[in-house]
């Protein structure tokens, strides 16, 4: 593999041999991992038809799933039970265990965006929700960025339960006080569950994990009702999922419906051998392809985020839009530009490390395949004043038992 300095990126489609293709197969074991060693949450959701309404904002609406849907809900649900099942069981690797894998740079790329998108939206004292937290990975980030409260969900009852509970226990128990929800987030009302002062959060963060919920129009917009009845006003939503353009893009490059290099391969069904993903066929949901990661995960089921429908769908639950990029976009625009490239470059040689011009062609491209995202939450600065002054001060900083995690429907 050819190793790249990372000062421009290379869009460009590659294809490897068909032995390069059986090396990536045959090297994906686990599911897919966001950086840290640790994997996203699979989250699934059923929806709910009654109307809800966000605080300090207008109604959104939600319509009640037909039989049709609703079987498919249960499908997926069940599906989204089995890889938390197998995600639980996974063992941890230790560090130098990922240094000697072969997307290992790849990871520290993921973590960079990760670690320095937060650190643009974090504040001091920040109440946050890690939403698909899995087994803790992401705890560092907000213990450095000195959050004042903290909420885990994952649908991975025994990551949680066992691995986010024991980090947090060991590294920063004394350093903000935390709960931790085992339960599938694209299901379930988190607002029902937690005391109104947990309910009026900063920042939620959702890494490698939000593309799960558009297998149906249902589970996306539980997933965001969620969002806004957990966010204040001017509070962001913040994240890392698929780059659908680049997707459909890498596509129409090729012949058949798959492409690949040694790292990943991406693979689509005959449903759509025309290449096209008209919105009046699916709505921008459920369009499905397969999934294979070098060292991560082997044909995993993911779906599409076709962009203008996520953003149209999240505008009617309050979130506006403030930026999308595309991972090579984001990478050379933060540490360039002259607002944000002091913070960026420091991290940067942090995680990247004195390897930090090693990342391969390959590896570069896989990267290609992401975008971050960022929403604020629709009200005045009056709202969002007044939704800070309102709130309860956070309990003190405790250890927590692994009886203490809130489990709900659909850990698995």
């Amino acid at each position: 593999m050819q190793r790249r300095a990372l000062v421009a990126p290379n869009a460009t489609a590659s294809r490897s041999t068909d032995d390069a293709r059986s090396r990536v197969m045959a090297s994906g074991k686990r599911r897919r991992d966001d950086g840290d060693g640790d994997a996203a949450g699979d989250d699934g959701a059923r929806a709910e038809s009654a109307p809800e309404r966000r605080n300090g904002g207008a109604a959104v609406h939600e319509d009640a799933p037909t039989t049709t849907a609703a079987a498919s809900d249960v499908d997926k649900d069940a599906a989204a039970n089995a890889v938390a099942r197998h995600y639980s069981s996974r063992a941890n690797q230790t560090h130098g265990e990922r240094k000697k894998s072969v997307i290992y740079r790849l990871r520290c790329l993921n973590n960079w965006v990760k670690s320095n998108l937060l650190q643009s939206r974090l504040k001091e004292n920040d109440r946050v929700m890690d939403l698909a937290c899995g087994k803790g990975g992401d705890l560092k980030k907000y213990a450095r960025g000195r959050v004042g409260f903290y909420v885990g969900v994952d649908i991975a009852l025994e990551s949680v339960r066992r691995d986010a509970v024991t980090r947090y226990n060991a590294e920063h128990a004394s350093e903000f006080p935390a709960v931790f929800i085992a339960g599938d987030a694209f299901v379930v009302d988190l607002a029902a569950v937690l005391p109104e002062h947990q309910r009026t959060l900063d920042v939620i963060s959702c890494q490698f994990a939000i593309h799960y919920s558009l297998s149906t129009e249902q589970r996306a917009r539980r997933a965001l009702r969620n969002v806004c009845k957990m966010l204040r006003p001017g509070g962001y939503f913040v994240g890392t999922t698929v780059d659908s353009n680049v997707l459909v893009r890498k596509l129409r490059e090729v012949d058949g419906l798959a492409f690949w290099n040694p790292v990943y391969e991406v693979e689509f069904d005959e449903a759509f051998k025309n290449k096209t993903f008209p919105t009046a066929d699916t709505g921008g949901f459920g369009i499905e392809y397969t999934f294979t990661l070098a060292d991560a995960v082997t044909k995993c089921r993911e779906c599409m985020v076709p962009k203008d429908v996520w953003v149209s769908l999240a505008a009617e639950y309050g979130l506006e839009l403030v930026e999308w990029q595309n991972f090579h976009d984001y990478v050379h625009s933060q540490l360039s530009a002259p607002d944000t490239r002091e913070r960026a470059g420091a991290l940067w040689s942090q995680i990247m490390g004195d390897d930090q011009l090693s990342m391969t062609d390959e590896e570069w491209e896989a990267a290609y395949l992401y975008t971050t995202f960022v929403f604020r939450m629709s009200g005045s600065a009056e709202s969002a004043a007044a939704a800070v002054f309102n709130r309860k001060p956070p309990p003190a900083p405790q250890r927590i038992e692994q009886e203490d995690v809130i489990v709900l429907e659909g850990a698995a």
